[in-house]
């Protein structure tokens, strides 16, 4: 473990976790350093990479004094390490980061001073662009969110009621909100319960520009992971060939998120409503799960 601090609290909290992402880390790195707003500090956790990640890493940490550089004994699995990254940051905003993408340099600029700007805003991002594995880009990501709502609730049932692309959890979020959710949870697609428990204590905002660069290749999570058992194992090592039930899990989650969120009981229960209304539409996968989870080696009727 390589550790450097400077006693302050530091406006902005990058966190990076990586598992073997040396082809790309290094320039994923250089896009952070040469962003315009240069007051934050850049947190990467690797975990336990068995290629040069870790080279790369203590390079930088030689490089730039805002960098600090953290290496598990052993792999973890990815919640795990987007979590650690959290913890082990002191920023007033905080943004995740992945090892592949890129960003325009005023990125971090424009989305600090959304939030500066609106206190009930807790999320900033950009309009993203997909590049493939050589940086050349793809197309331009449409969100099909609209975040334009400032009804916390129906924030919230957005991400309860569609599945889409995430890209805005790569976006600066408000730390104090951050903190007081349990961040990622050891389940499959957690972070759209995670955004949406975020929506329930303010707006998002997206910047109208493209300064988010997603690189698409064979080793990304979603692509090489091709269901949701390889998704858990990816989450969490120790998990690798337990049953799943991602749907069920999902909708308890969305429940239990509208226990901590900050509004009134009236609020509560109309959202929980949506939430069910969401379980009665997949009800037909929520049987299949069910039936796969009780009885995973027989094969289902019908």
């Amino acid at each position: 473990m390589h550790n450097k601090t400077s006693g302050r609290t530091v406006p902005l909290s990058i966190g990076l976790p990586v598992y073997n992402g040396s082809k790309y880390l290094g320039a994923a790195i250089e896009s952070l350093l040469a962003q315009t707003f240069s007051d934050f500090e850049l947190i990467i956790c690797d975990n336990a990479s068995t290629d040069g990640t870790w080279d790369v890493c203590q390079e930088y940490v030689r490089r730039d004094p805002r960098i600090r550089a953290f290496r598990e004994e052993r792999n973890t699995g990815a919640v795990r390490n987007h979590n650690r990254v959290v913890e082990l940051s002191t920023g007033k905003y905080f943004k995740w980061a992945a090892h592949d993408d890129l960003y325009d340099p005023r990125f971090l600029e424009c989305c600090v001073a959304r939030l500066e700007a609106d206190p009930a805003a807790v999320l900033a991002f950009s309009r993203a662009r997909f590049i493939d594995p050589d940086g050349r880009p793809l197309h331009e990501y449409r969100h099909p969110l609209d975040f334009s709502v400032k009804d916390r609730g129906a924030l919230f049932l957005q991400y309860v009621l569609s599945s889409h692309v995430m890209v805005e959890d790569y976006g600066v979020i408000r730390m104090s909100v951050l903190r007081k959710t349990p961040l990622l949870g050891n389940f499959v697609w957690s972070d759209m319960v995670l955004f949406g428990e975020l929506a329930l204590w303010g707006s998002f905002v997206e910047v109208p520009e493209v300064l988010f660069f997603r690189r698409e290749h064979p080793e990304r999570a979603m692509v090489a992971n091709k269901d949701a058992k390889a998704l858990a194992a990816w989450n969490d090592p120790r998990r690798a060939g337990e049953r799943v039930a991602p749907t069920w899990r999902i909708i308890a989650e969305h429940m239990a998120s509208l226990r901590r969120a900050p509004l009134p009981w009236e609020q509560r229960l109309q959202l929980a409503v949506g939430v069910m209304r969401r379980a009665n539409y997949c009800r037909e996968r929520l049987a299949a799960e069910l039936f796969s989870y009780l009885w995973p080696s027989r094969p289902r009727m019908g």
